[in-house]
């Protein structure tokens, strides 16, 4: 995730070094996905960089890195463009539309923490509350992922499960998310629960 602070783009989460490495040659070379999306304010889906010909001192760099797919989607405060969440790919043509709609919802989350934050809150702050905001996406993607898995459903019946037990049950949707992806280290591979059951009660 890149945030424009004090004019410069700057790398506020990232979920490895090879992700600090895409963004910061983005930085360097003023130009890329990244780059395009902070600053027009619209999303930029790359399948193929091998075909990409509009940023030639970036693509290089990113092929070099072993990069093959990009998808960067901007990051808005008060409606102008101020930086952008961006996901990489080893492979080509890696983002389906769910994956590029799934971007698009967590910018959105992620505009609004922009947003209410305000020019008060330091850079280390807002840094914590976009990493604490990406790291809750993983954990409720994850949870979908065992649900998906133990009751043999789709994606949105999958998310539709876990909301319904996190009303249930009067918990933070987060916290049953948590809850679910941890029940997953403790049950044995192989063991599927009955469709009848109810292990996120």
């Amino acid at each position: 995730m890149s945030l424009r602070r004090h004019g410069r783009l700057a790398t506020v989460a990232a979920s490895d070094q090879i992700i600090s490495d895409m963004d910061a040659n983005q930085y360097a070379t003023g130009e890329g996905p990244c780059v395009a999306a902070s600053v027009e304010g619209r999303w930029f889906h790359v399948e193929s960089l091998e075909a990409e010909t509009r940023w030639p001192a970036f693509t290089p760099r990113a092929k070099a890195l072993g990069i093959n797919a990009t998808l960067s989607s901007p990051l808005l405060a008060r409606d102008r463009p101020v930086g952008a969440l961006n996901i990489y790919s080893r492979s080509v043509a890696a983002f389906a539309p769910k994956d590029q709609e799934l971007a698009s919802v967590f910018a959105t989350e992620a505009s609004i923490i922009l947003t209410d934050a305000g020019a008060g809150v330091t850079d280390d702050q807002l840094a914590e509350r976009l990493q604490a905001a990406l790291w809750a996406r993983n954990i409720i993607a994850k949870a979908q992922g065992v649900i998906m898995e133990r009751e043999g459903v789709g994606e949105q019946a999958a998310y539709a499960v876990l909301r319904r037990f996190s009303q249930r049950t009067n918990t933070p949707l987060l916290e049953r998310a948590e809850d679910i992806v941890a029940s997953a280290w403790r049950t044995p591979v192989g063991l599927r629960q009955s469709p009848m059951s109810d292990p996120y009660a």
